[in-house]
């Protein structure tokens, strides 16, 4: 073995033998400087004038280049891994970079393609201010930037021109503001308001011109991009091509076993990339790096993925799919059930607080809708999709009765919850999906998937001694009064819950005994209620009358209330239902809210001395508003009562996160009497004293 020693530093090792190898110099170590343009370097190109990054994508399967349009307020962080390019210093040796002067030649490779930069003539008839101006007088020809797959096409290779006055045997500084000149057609690149997607609602993609004369002003800025982006960039691209080459493989029938372990570990690389958590498949992930979300959409993973997702299934030679989906829960499918709950969780991860990758996989939901129930975490994903989200245009009904289904199958609290999702977006109802669910929910053939609620009334008779007396004080031999016994009757309500079409009946309170016990049974039942309860409050919130009508005679204030009221049942019970006492009976017509004090009055308006007394008495009452107040006294003078209890705990106060939800629902609901004005101006200062109290309470 025998060492070689270059000029710089460096050492390297070679054989004394013939080889196939070559060691080219690409770049002299006295070039290698961080200020400097070099061959090698990244950039992004953008248009100064315009405000816009110079970008290479696909449309209608043909690659263009193009200044791409952003609806951001800040232009500059309108980044996008699709307008990188790798600088390339045009040498007679093809493998020599080194750093560029302003007289060296040029080529721009697109990083995400491949492809290099170019121009050819331009037809295209579409008028354009800027390109009318810049053909001239004569009528010349003009020229538009395109895509080429090879670099050593002469088409290829551009001059930079300065902005300011230097020498051209001068460095090119990295972060500088320069004109393309495109060498073969003697041409200077600018912008155009010509769209290449005009069939599209929004165009983004302007057409970049050349033409022979120079505009000062049609200047690009050159953007250093860090190594790190670049890093994730081949990331991503690389992983996008083994994915699809898997997909292929799938939609063949044609995939191994090594194959299948590789493509879930690369999967599994995936999460880590987006989320880096520990547990690709239960762990909640912490907030995933938003450019690298954004990799995933513009490198066409999230297009994989669903490829991946629909291949096995899909019968493309007229032979039957490789799988059916109903096979999946099989033993010896588990490792495509593996695949495929992989790629839901990646999905579930890129849309998370991204608005573009939202809308992106939402025009997937009818098909990823026929893969629910059949636990690949395809019902996980929509609703996190959907929570708090207004994608409601993506919902049929199809859908929603799918999740009916899987409830009427499983009977499991999540898919009530689910649904309840579905109901809201960032707390505002969408009213199309509560209607949806409120008539498949609520329709009869579904009664039995639902727990009905009674409130029962049962008389019992009470006995009692008491003294006859027959006015001449007689008394029995032992000298006491005589006593005959009476008969008195009393009632008392339970609340009785009944499941399975009728068939099985509890009470309330029997379950919430039970499950306090730690009976499975009763747990199951009652926690599948509480869900149930959530379900309804959410399909009547922002008075959904569809819903309120057809259940308030079941639910009537009395029945809620005692509920609410009821000590021994869970907190998280009685918060539910607190919440629909606000939702079905106070939030709902006729309630308005009511007119706030007006600060702004003339002086002659204002007495001298005023009592709450006085101020109660110029009122006008609503005589409509009183007779509903009526029926919400019990509800006022238990909010009360409550509150009080809570601000006379002073040690346990907020210790208990259950009886906190309780808290919170109790107080929610004060507050929306108060705005419906059902309380006095008095009774508002005595609840403000409690609330007030509560509040001292709360350790700093």
């Amino acid at each position: 073995m025998v060492y070689l020693t270059c000029l710089c530093p460096t050492e390297v090792n070679s054989v004394n033998c013939n080889t196939s190898w070559k060691i080219t110099l690409f770049m002299d170590y006295k070039e290698n400087q961080d200020d400097i343009l070099k061959g090698g370097d990244v950039v992004r190109l953008f248009h100064a004038e315009q405000e816009k990054f110079l970008t290479g994508d696909d449309y209608k399967k043909r690659q263009h280049v193009f200044l791409r349009t952003t609806g951001r307020t800040s232009a500059t962080a309108a980044t996008c891994s699709k307008a990188l390019w790798e600088i390339e210093v045009v040498h007679h040796d093809p493998c020599r970079g080194g750093a560029g002067h302003w007289n060296s030649l040029f080529r721009f490779k697109h990083l995400a393609t491949g492809h290099y930069l170019a121009a050819e003539v331009d037809n295209d008839t579409a008028p354009d201010q800027m390109r009318s101006k810049l053909r001239g007088q004569n009528g010349l020809a003009v020229y538009n930037l395109v895509s080429v797959p090879h670099g050593h096409d002469i088409a290829s290779i551009f001059e930079l021109d300065p902005t300011t006055l230097t020498r051209g045997d001068s460095l090119v500084p990295q972060s500088s503001y320069v004109r393309l000149r495109h060498l073969c057609t003697n041409t200077w690149a600018h912008s155009t308001s010509i769209p290449i997607d005009k069939d599209e609602d929004k165009p983004i993609m302007c057409k970049v011109g050349c033409a022979s004369i120079k505009e000062d002003k049609e200047a690009f800025a050159i953007v250093p991009v860090s190594a790190l982006e670049v890093r994730d960039l081949d990331f991503a691209n690389d992983s996008s091509k083994v994915l699809g080459s898997i997909s292929e493989k799938l939609e063949k029938s044609s995939i191994t076993q090594n194959e299948r372990r590789f493509v879930s570990q690369l999967l599994r690389d995936v999460i880590f990339f987006v989320g880096a958590q520990v547990d690709t498949l239960e762990y909640e992930f912490a907030k995933p790096d938003r450019e690298r979300q954004k990799l995933l959409r513009e490198q066409n993973i999230l297009k994989q993925i669903f490829k991946i997702l629909q291949a096995p299934f899909k019968d493309t030679g007229g032979n039957g799919a490789m799988l059916k989906m109903e096979e999946l829960g099989e033993t010896r499918q588990a490792p495509f059930r593996h695949i495929c709950r992989l790629c839901y969780r990646i999905l579930k991860i890129s849309q998370n607080d991204y608005r573009k990758n939202q809308e992106y996989i939402a025009k997937q939901f009818p098909f990823m809708q026929r893969q629910i129930g059949y636990d690949v975490l395809a019902e996980e994903t929509i609703t996190a999709l959907l929570h708090n989200n207004r994608l409601d245009k993506h919902i049929a009904e199809a859908g929603i009765l799918t999740f009916v289904s899987l409830v009427r199958k499983n009977k499991e609290c999540r898919f009530l919850d689910y649904l309840a999702d579905l109901c809201v977006s960032n707390h505002v109802a969408i009213p199309v999906t509560q209607e949806l669910i409120c008539k498949c929910m609520l329709d009869g053939k579904n009664n039995d998937i639902l727990i009905e609620t009674k409130l029962v009334r049962t008389q019992f008779e009470a006995e009692a001694d008491f003294e006859v007396d027959d006015g001449d004080g007689d008394r029995d031999g032992d000298g006491d009064p005589q006593r005959e016994p009476r008969y008195s009757y009393d009632e008392e309500f339970d609340v009785i819950l009944s499941w399975d079409a009728g068939e099985k009946n509890k009470s309330l309170r029997d379950l919430a005994l039970g499950s306090s016990e730690n009976c499975k049974e009763d747990v199951k039942i009652l926690d599948y209620y509480r869900y149930q309860q959530d379900l309804f409050s959410h399909m009547f919130l922002d008075r959904q009358y569809l819903a309120i009508n057809i259940l308030s005679p079941q639910l009537d204030i009395d029945l809620i209330l005692r509920c609410m009221s009821d000590d021994e049942l869970p907190f998280e019970l009685r918060a539910a239902f607190t919440r629909l006492m606000l939702h079905m009976h106070v939030d709902r017509d006729p309630q308005e809210q009511a007119t706030p004090v007006k600060y702004a009055r003339l002086w002659s308006e204002i007495p001298t001395e005023l009592s709450i007394d006085d101020y109660e008495s110029n009122m006008s009452k609503d005589a409509t508003k009183e007779s509903v107040k009526i029926k919400f006294e019990s509800t006022i003078h238990f909010v009360e009562n409550f509150l009080a209890d809570v601000s006379c705990h002073k040690n346990s106060l907020f210790v208990d996160n259950e009886q906190n939800k309780l808290t919170f629902g109790i107080v929610n609901l004060g507050r929306h009497l108060i705005y419906f004005g059902f309380y006095s101006f008095s009774d508002l200062v005595r609840l403000t004293k409690t609330l007030l109290k509560i509040l001292d309470s709360v350790p700093e």
